[in-house]
């Protein structure tokens, strides 16, 4: 009886010894966990930091000068759903410019390739007198897709060319640009959707920058984005979403 006694006694020691030593790791634990600096908040997004994104721009003036600025360059579409491509086609080195190709969406990633100078067709003006003028197209390829397509991105002017590029490209990574975005911003983005509270910039990255305005200013209307046969109309009230509605405005 005795034996048993001093055995009982040994384990409920050894017990007790074990759930000090949990007690005493776990103080432990909570006063190293206490002792950490804590994680720096992070600011609240302000659309007002846009206002600092300042995004390169070049300056092509004929089709040489294109070339040097664009060839083997990466650009983003930044006039989404607006400008028709076309089918380029190597071998002649011709663009198929009666039969577009489609439309650049928002924020495209393009391969450019090459720029190239052709005639428009021919177009009719006053007094009856066919006008032929000249265009500066820029020939690129898309990731993973097969075939080479070109953008005009300047038509003759007189003896000039007057070029839109930077207002039709984007020539370094728009979610570097504006990384201060939070992250749900960019998802709806990346998948061409419009949700409450994004600002009128954030809307046109997702669907396209042609659209219908109401009366008002920047950031306080009614925006009916085309968004390339799927429209969408957005009430933006201190320059964010709070209303979206699938479809024409009434």
């Amino acid at each position: 009886m005795e034996t048993d006694w001093k055995k009982r006694t040994q384990v409920f020691i050894i017990i007790l010894l074990i759930l000090a030593g949990l007690r005493l790791g776990f103080i432990l634990y909570e006063r190293h966990e206490a002792s950490k600096p804590a994680a720096p908040a992070q600011p609240a997004y302000s659309s007002n930091w846009d206002e600092y994104v300042t995004p390169k721009k070049i300056f092509p003036y004929d089709v040489k000068s294109a070339k040097e600025e664009f060839a083997g360059k990466t650009v983003w579409v930044r006039s989404g759903n607006q400008v028709s491509y076309f089918r380029f086609n190597p071998a002649t080195r011709l663009i198929d410019l009666k039969h577009p190709a489609g439309v650049l969406g928002p924020l495209e990633k393009l391969n450019v390739k090459d720029a190239v100078e052709q005639k428009a067709p021919a177009s009719v003006g006053n007094g009856q007198l066919s006008i032929l003028q000249k265009q500066i197209f820029v020939v690129f390829e898309r990731d993973g897709e097969n075939g080479t397509h070109a953008v005009p991105v300047a038509t003759e002017t007189g003896e000039t060319y007057t070029f839109n590029v930077n207002d039709l490209f984007f020539f370094e990574d728009p979610h570097q640009l504006y990384k201060h975005w939070p992250a749900d911003v960019w998802s709806a983005i990346d998948h061409h959707e419009v949700k409450q509270g994004m600002n009128e910039l954030q809307a046109g990255f997702a669907v396209g920058t042609n659209a219908q305005v109401s009366s008002g200013d920047l950031g306080n209307r009614t925006v009916e984005y085309a968004n390339a046969g799927k429209p969408v109309t957005v009430t933006f009230e201190g320059n964010k979403a709070v209303q979206v509605v699938q479809g024409k405005s009434q």
